[in-house]
């Protein structure tokens, strides 16, 4: 067992009379006492973020499963006569036999944003599998099952008479949210950027560990300390949390770069998802890892769940006029556009999974396949994965779907994934009070009129955090930005990124980018970037860097050729 049990006390409970179920005894013999209770439906009992195996001797049987959201990363490969399993993909490489060969169809997804369904079953190394959030994989003689255990209900409905209730109900179930992530031996780290998200966490923290001073021995502030007058200058909303709290929060200051971290990061998530504010994350958990903090808390998602205007369509769809117009002017999105959402998303319903590829390349004339600076061989591929089937739709309102989305796509997953083991590459454990399942299908389960409350962006968590979070994060409308240290970061590393994708990159070895093509661009793509406000041309030379660094770090030995792929 790897990672954090939320339901201790209860299984405790339900297995009193189990002799390897006392208040004392260590997770995994927990969860050996559940599946010797209840069998497969063992796992139906097990709440948190956790990878878990339980080989059954009596039965010759192996189990291998992963938490509901998926902050538990899980893979798997097999040879002729073994099943291979761990929590990163380079305890499987390190098996003897095991080639190192890259997955061009993971790669391609990379640069598409995973946008396939099946992209979230693959990592980025030829045979290896990631099992999927919420599943269940059962290993015999005979072979392997895969199968869901977990699903949100996008289709439950939940209603109370007053706002105040729906706000109440919110508060307090994030204020389980984040108890569940404090509990525990070892200080606790949260990033707080004065944001909403990160503030509601750090705010709701302070009263809980004053109300239970036995939740953990200390929680630790973390605040990117942004240049005066920048962007990311947060220091005003920073000082009045520490006000309202009496708390201090250290500053880490910023510092701009991103090739030395990102190589780093790759190392350690296994992917070539990279942050172009790589040694200033890097700062940031060094820094908590220093002041012994053994979790990091963080908002991440924050803004993904808690904010999203796809309930316009059902204010739309049901023909609520007045409370429409009232809520597109709070988001500044015209009625007209909806409608033509509203026309799409019937003819998605409607329409041939082959007409709809069609419609898919044929409106994304500017997709990453027809990037010149990709192969004709590579671009093909990204062509491939960008026509093959999505994420099925889910039933419910578009509301619940959004939310739904922003959790079960592949490149969300994948996001997670890169969080948690970069963090555990320095000796943390990532936490994510937003991604609690019971607030996730809360937020689901109500209206999304109710969710942006008044027509307010958030306006729901506006009026839940009021009294636990300074009224002047409460009504800001705006947020900290670091768009532009990302754009200095790659200004300031171009030398190194161009020689890192110049006549030595391997990512023109392999076939995937066209070099001379690239390189005519560089200079242009710096000047543009210079010139331009949109992140565009940083996050293009981001994903680039990426690619290239994880061929340097994995497949160096690999020569082209020397073995099929079977996705070329």
């Amino acid at each position: 067992f790897e990672g954090r049990l939320d339901n201790r006390a209860a299984l405790c409970r339900a297995l009193c009379d189990h002799a390897a179920a006392g208040p004392d005894r260590p997770e995994s013999d927990l969860v050996a006492a559940a599946y010797d209770r209840w069998g497969d439906p063992f796992i139906e009992h097990i709440e948190g973020d956790f990878a878990l195996a339980v080989f059954d001797r009596r039965l010759n049987r192996l189990v291998l499963a992963r938490d509901r959201v998926g902050l538990g990363p899980l893979c798997y490969t097999r040879t002729s006569d073994v099943l291979l399993f761990g929590s990163n993909a380079k305890a499987l490489l390190a098996y003897p036999g095991i080639k190192r060969i890259p997955d061009e169809t993971a790669l391609a997804d990379f640069i598409l944003y995973s946008l396939p369904a099946d992209a979230g079953t693959r990592t980025c190394f030829e045979g290896s599998r990631s099992l999927p959030p919420g599943h269940l994989l059962i290993a015999t003689v005979d072979g392997l099952t895969v199968r869901r255990y977990f699903e949100f209900d996008t289709t439950r409905r939940l209603r109370f008479d007053d706002v105040r209730d729906y706000a109440a109900a919110l508060n307090d179930l994030f204020a389980a949210s984040v108890r569940k992530r404090l509990r525990g031996e070892r200080p606790v780290a949260i990033e707080v950027s004065g944001g909403l998200d990160s503030s509601y966490i750090f705010c709701t923290a302070q009263r809980l560990v004053r109300e239970e001073p036995g939740l953990c021995p200390a929680v630790i502030g973390l605040n990117y300390d942004g240049a005066t007058g920048t962007p990311s200058d947060e220091r005003y909303f920073i000082e009045e949390i520490e006000r309202a709290w009496h708390a201090k929060i250290a500053r880490v200051p910023e510092l701009a770069g991103f090739v030395e971290g990102a190589a780093e990061e790759v190392w350690r998530s296994e992917s070539p998802h990279v942050d172009r504010l790589a040694r200033l994350g890097h700062e940031m958990r060094d820094r908590a890892r220093g002041a012994g903090a053994g979790r990091l808390l963080t908002g991440h998602w924050g803004d993904q769940v808690m904010s999203d205007s796809d309930y316009l369509l059902d204010l739309l769809r049901s023909g609520r006029w007045s409370l429409l117009r009232q809520h597109a002017e709070g988001w500044r999105v015209g009625v007209g556009r909806l409608a033509a959402r509203v026309a799409r998303d019937v003819a998605i319903r409607r329409l041939p999974a082959r007409v709809l590829s069609r419609i898919r390349l044929a409106r994304h004339r500017s997709g990453a396949w027809q990037s010149a600076w990709f192969t004709p061989r590579f671009r093909r591929l990204l062509r491939d994965r960008h026509a093959a089937e999505r994420l099925r739709r889910r039933p419910g309102t578009h509301h619940a779907r959004a939310i739904y989305q922003q959790i079960r796509l592949p490149y969300p997953v994948s996001c997670m994934e890169w969080n948690v083991r970069v963090a555990a590459g320095h000796g943390l454990e990532m936490a994510f009070p937003y991604l609690d399942c019971d607030l996730l299908q809360f937020l689901m389960s109500i209206p999304g009129d109710v969710q942006s409350h008044d027509g307010i962006p958030r306006g729901l968590l506006r009026q839940a955090m009021r009294g636990t979070v300074p009224d002047a994060i409460v009504d800001r409308r705006t947020k900290g930005e670091f768009t532009h240290l990302g754009k200095q970061s790659i200004d300031g590393d171009f030398a190194l990124i161009a020689d890192l994708l110049g006549p030595t990159a391997l990512s023109v070895r392999f076939g995937y980018i066209d070099g001379p093509v690239l390189w005519q661009r560089l200079d242009l793509w710096r000047a543009a970037m210079r010139a331009d406000d949109d992140a565009v041309v940083a996050n293009r030379l981001t994903d680039l860097c990426g690619l290239e660094l994880m061929l340097r770090r994995f497949f160096s030995d690999w020569e082209p050729g020397a073995v099929p792929l079977p996705s070329s």
